[in-house]
């Protein structure tokens, strides 16, 4: 409640209040089937005492719609806590199959990072292992997290990293301004040179050099590896700028970044961290998407009452559509610049800037600020 009064006196100082949006009809976020899944998420994180559900359960669509939303296997560990289930064995045994292979794929992943972190560390490069296990870490089971691909930061060994995989025969590909991309195994790997995309914004470079700030402070070392998480300031932060580029300009967000962030948030150390962050975030412009996404949070987790803006974030997030995606450079920046058109509804309610403004600095930094720098 401390930290729910915290933020709303932020909010009011800094006159945050909320944007009117377009008129858009809220259809997906109360259907049975989403309150189901929601319940099973919060049994799955430990917010909720398992129990029992009714009997005319749409199953197949709880199912289909946690895969849809990323959580397939934090639902399923909720749906096998139930005390009485009334899931036909058939779809039950899919969906446990369905979660050993998100849980195959992961430790997979984890397995390679591994093996990348002790190349590096025989190297004297110290590995910070960014989204997916970072967040992972703070789940039951880290390895029912799902995630496609893997994120590491070297700090200023960002090229020596890239020339030391090069060196045992691994094709580096260093055509993104944010990151450089290989392939091992069959999984796609980013290494970070920055932690968000510079180009043509000169408050995101000073969110930069603030993260970059917070990452050198401490970290701590995932247990079994030469891997570093960040610390929590550093995680809360970045995952508001990873999760907000995604909501407002690419494939939109899904109830797995809602589930990050309530475990992100629960795992703040104490009462100062957590208005530290929300000051951090008027700071940087974040406030209003940080705003709708902590309301999000807190229905899944606690069905508390929701602001307009939040019933349509969980609509927006419950209606997500696949995210089109180009491998040739100049197609996919229009593409990109295409999708900030569509969502400008979403930056008039959830962002600091129009689309309008994004766009022209997105153009710019493409034009002008090709090799960009904090």
């Amino acid at each position: 409640m401390a930290e729910i009064l915290i933020y709303t006196s932020i909010c009011e100082k800094g006159n945050l209040l909320r944007s009117s949006v377009d008129n858009r009809t809220v259809l997906n976020w109360d259907r049975p089937s989403v309150e189901v899944l929601f319940q099973l998420l919060r049994i799955a994180l430990g917010k909720e005492e398992p129990s029992s559900l009714p009997n005319d359960v749409n199953w197949q669509e709880v199912y289909d719609l946690s895969l849809k939303q990323g959580v397939g296997a934090i639902a399923c560990d909720g749906m096998l806590a139930l005390k009485e289930c009334s899931i036909d064995e058939e779809l039950r045994y899919k969906w446990m199959g369905q979660s050993m292979v998100i849980e195959q794929k992961s430790l997979a992943r984890w397995n390679l990072l591994c093996q990348l972190s002790d190349i590096y560390a025989q190297n004297g490069i110290k590995t910070y292992v960014l989204k997916g296990f970072s967040f992972a870490s703070y789940y039951q089971n880290p390895f029912h997290r799902f995630s496609t691909d893997l994120d590491i930061f070297l700090l200023e060994d960002f090229e020596k990293g890239n020339q030391i995989v090069e060196k045992i025969g691994i094709k580096v590909d260093r055509n993104d301004s944010k990151h450089s991309h290989f392939t091992v195994q069959g999984i796609h790997v980013e290494n970070h040179q920055f932690c968000v995309g510079l180009r043509g914004y000169k408050n995101i470079k000073s969110t930069e050099r603030y993260l970059r700030s917070l990452i050198r402070e401490d970290g701590i070392q995932l247990e079994g590896s030469k891997l570093y998480k960040p610390n929590w300031s550093f995680n809360a932060l970045f995952f508001m700028c990873h999760a907000r580029t995604h909501f407002l300009i690419e494939g939109g967000i899904t109830l797995k970044h809602v589930c990050d962030w309530i475990l992100l948030r629960d795992a703040g150390d104490n009462l100062k961290n957590l208005e530290m962050f929300w000051l951090v975030c008027d700071r940087f412009g974040l406030m209003k998407f940080a705003k709708a996404i902590d309301g999000v949070a807190s229905y899944v987790e606690h069905g508390m009452k929701l602001s307009d803006n939040e019933r349509i974030m969980i609509d927006d997030i419950l209606s997500v559509k696949a995210h089109r995606e180009s491998h040739n450079k100049d197609e996919a920046h229009l593409l990109m610049i295409g999708q900030m058109w569509r969502n400008r509804w979403k930056f008039r309610a959830y962002s600091d800037i129009t689309a309008t403004r994004m766009i022209l600095n997105y153009a710019y930094g493409y034009l002008f600020e090709r090799k960009p720098n904090v």
